[in-house]
């Protein structure tokens, strides 16, 4: 069940940032982010009383914790996938995203892995930097997309690991808390400077909807994840969502990537399988 919840954390989660990037090439990215918050503000709210076993005031602020890291991620990936290319920035994204949290795990002891699992977490991290390689035509990734993506990541990552310290009971409250805190932030905000939230035409509204379902749902589903398993194996699952991002962006937007590239996602689903059956 763990797996199976990680893997769809990454499908959701990847199908969310192809959804950001556009929309981020249409609007900013701070309106991509309050608008998308507070929709997910409102979904995960509505879950949260029909779902959750317990209410727990102090998973609400770890959730607040969690939603203030991953929130300084979520900027930086957005505006990444907006100048694009979506199948290498997400790809560098999840290097760090999957590297801290399953760092975290072993470090402290929580987790222990098999043989075959520590093999299937190395050709998973391969996989991310496979599909993060050399671009169609011989252009590189520009550096500062590089270490933004890295950074972002990184918030990712931390992000996991604060939520993991929540009770499996209180679910998915935690996450009502990092939209609480990032939604209405961010809408204080553009209250405070008198300007537009709501984007004025239709599809950017639309992405923005699909990207608040997708983004919340995501997070929701790696606390069911961690909480099943281990946070390093649905860190390192979960962190296979580029595969999707660059699906999507290959066929709606038509992205090209190279053989290298594709390799990459060839690696990625092995690395899946050999968790999964370890």
């Amino acid at each position: 069940m763990a797996v199976f919840l990680s893997v769809l954390t990454a499908a959701l989660f990847g199908a969310g940032d192809f959804l950001g990037g556009l929309a981020g090439r249409r609007v900013r990215v701070i309106q991509v982010l309050a608008v998308s918050h507070l929709v997910g503000l409102a979904g995960i709210t509505a879950a949260a009383l029909i779902l959750a076993d317990d209410f727990i005031a102090v998973d609400l602020a770890w959730g607040a914790c969690a939603g203030a890291v991953g929130l300084i991620g979520l900027g930086l990936l957005y505006r990444g996938l907006a100048r694009g290319p979506m199948g290498v920035v997400a790809p560098l994204t999840a290097i760090t995203s999957a590297a801290v949290p399953a760092s975290w795990g072993v470090v402290i002891g929580n987790d222990t892995l098999t043989f075959g699992a520590w093999v299937g977490v190395v050709v998973a991290l391969i996989s991310v930097i496979l599909v993060s390689g050399e671009r169609t035509g011989g252009q590189g990734v520009p550096p500062l997309t590089v270490i933004e993506a890295l950074i972002a990541g990184t918030g990712f990552g931390f992000m996991f690991v604060i939520l993991e310290q929540t009770d499996a009971a209180a679910a998915p409250w935690p996450i009502v808390g990092a939209r609480l805190l990032t939604g209405g932030g961010l809408l204080l905000f553009f209250v405070a400077r008198r300007q537009q939230i709501v984007p004025n035409d239709q599809t950017s509204r639309r992405l923005l909807v699909g990207l608040g379902v997708f983004d919340t749902s995501s997070n929701a589903l790696f606390l069911y994840a961690a909480d099943a398993g281990s946070l390093t194996i649905a860190a390192v699952l979960s962190s296979l969502y580029p595969v999707s991002t660059a699906v999507l962006a290959s066929i709606v937007v038509k992205e090209r990537l190279t053989p290298v590239q594709q390799l990459g996602f060839i690696a990625a689903l092995t690395g899946a399988v050999l968790i999964a059956v370890a």
